[in-house]
């Protein structure tokens, strides 16, 4: 057992012993692949005495490659989309100008309803009005036999007078001139008061001067309508018109605006329209103006419609049409010349269709599509002409 017991312990002691060997020759090997990675990143490159190709002169990246577009210049019409809705001018409230009871009314009197020019709506009773107009007839038909028998009695005295007095001129009250210019009076008055009576019979049946949409009605048989008594409200169809908001730069694009034909779309139905007015104020919050448009066919619009708008503006000579990828950070483009790009700033006249309209530039050897990377003026490009 003592002899077993010796043996472990040398055993440990030779095992303390080597622990700190290895330690020490892990260190060193990491320090040798380290002098080996160094010497070996400071070696030569056997191509350093060729002619360096596709890097620029002052490092070692790859020259970027860019695609360019060479447009040709050509005259365009500028236009301007928006978007608005359906609108009316203004409503028009139903009012009855005499008072009775409904006794008829059109089943376009209704929510919804559509009527015509002249279209009877509303039917009041007439039998209070006709005795009205018979009763101011009989006035009238009085009054002419006032005036008759006047004039009558005036023509027996004046040539009763002129008998007894030759020569002599008749006096008024001979001439009974007072009293026939009394019943020519009372004449008038009468045939004033039965033309009253036929209007007042006329508005009895109530009609509008245009066709039009009803957008509400309280009117029904039975009902008493009172004069000045509102029962609905209505709109004509010649009213309807396409409310779009365009910002001061847009409406400088179609100026003069009045009359600028433009194509409406409503509801997936294309319309042509023209511009008939622009507020006379801009919205003190967006400072946009609003723009009110005439429509060719208005027949099925439907205020408070969305609509979507192009108008037609001047024809603009001199313009190119380059892709959106072509506008860079900063509202400008890249054209590349002898080899470096140049930043170009031009004037953007218009947008559509995924396309920048804009004004006409020397661009060199093309304009650059697309992102570079790290782009800056001077910076050394290869270009290829885009498809």
């Amino acid at each position: 057992m003592a002899s077993l017991q010796t043996i472990r312990e040398k055993y440990m002691t030779v095992t303390k012993r080597k622990k700190p060997i290895i330690g020490v020759l892990q260190v060193l090997g990491v320090i040798v692949l380290m002098v080996l990675a160094f010497v070996y990143s400071r070696a030569p490159d056997q191509t350093d005495s060729a002619p360096p190709q596709n890097f620029s002169s002052d490092s070692s990246k790859p020259i970027p490659l860019v695609s360019v577009v060479k447009p040709s210049v050509s005259s365009e019409q500028l236009t301007v989309a928006s978007t608005g809705s359906v609108s009316v001018r203004s409503y028009v409230t139903l009012t009855s100008q005499v008072s009775g009871r409904v006794v008829a009314t059109s089943d376009s009197l209704r929510n919804g309803g559509k009527f015509s020019a002249g279209e009877t709506l509303v039917t009041l009773e007439q039998r209070d009005f006709t005795l009205a107009l018979a009763q101011v007839q009989a006035d009238v038909t009085s009054a002419q036999a006032s005036l008759q028998l006047s004039q009558a009695e005036a023509s027996v005295d004046i040539t009763s007078y002129q008998r007894l007095n030759p020569g002599k001129d008749v006096p008024p009250l001979i001439a009974k001139e007072p009293q026939i210019t009394r019943a020519k009076a009372q004449l008038q008055a009468a045939v004033a008061r039965r033309d009253i009576a036929q209007v007042n019979l006329e508005r009895s049946v109530y009609s509008l001067p245009f066709s039009g949409r009803v957008v509400e009605s309280s009117a029904d048989e039975g009902q008493i309508l009172n004069a000045g008594q509102s029962f609905g409200r209505v709109y004509a169809l010649d009213a309807i018109e396409i409310v779009i908001s365009l910002a001061p730069q847009e409406l400088a694009k179609i100026t003069p605006a009045k009359n600028r034909t433009a194509m409406i779309t409503v509801d997936g139905v294309t319309f042509e329209g023209r511009i008939d007015r622009i507020a006379a104020e801009r919205n003190s919050r967006t400072q946009f103006s609003q723009v009110f448009l005439t429509v060719t066919d208005n027949q099925s619009l439907t205020p408070g419609t969305f609509a979507s708008v192009s108008l037609s503006g001047p024809v603009i000579d001199s313009t190119f049409r380059l892709p959106e990828s072509a506008l860079q950070v900063g509202q400008a483009f890249w054209i590349v010349k002898n080899g470096v790009i140049e930043s170009i700033s031009a004037t953007i006249l218009g947008r559509s269709n995924g396309q920048y309209l804009v004004e006409a530039f020397e661009y060199a050897d093309g304009i650059v599509t697309g992102t570079v990377p790290g782009a800056r003026d001077g910076m050394a490009v290869r270009s290829v002409e885009a498809n």
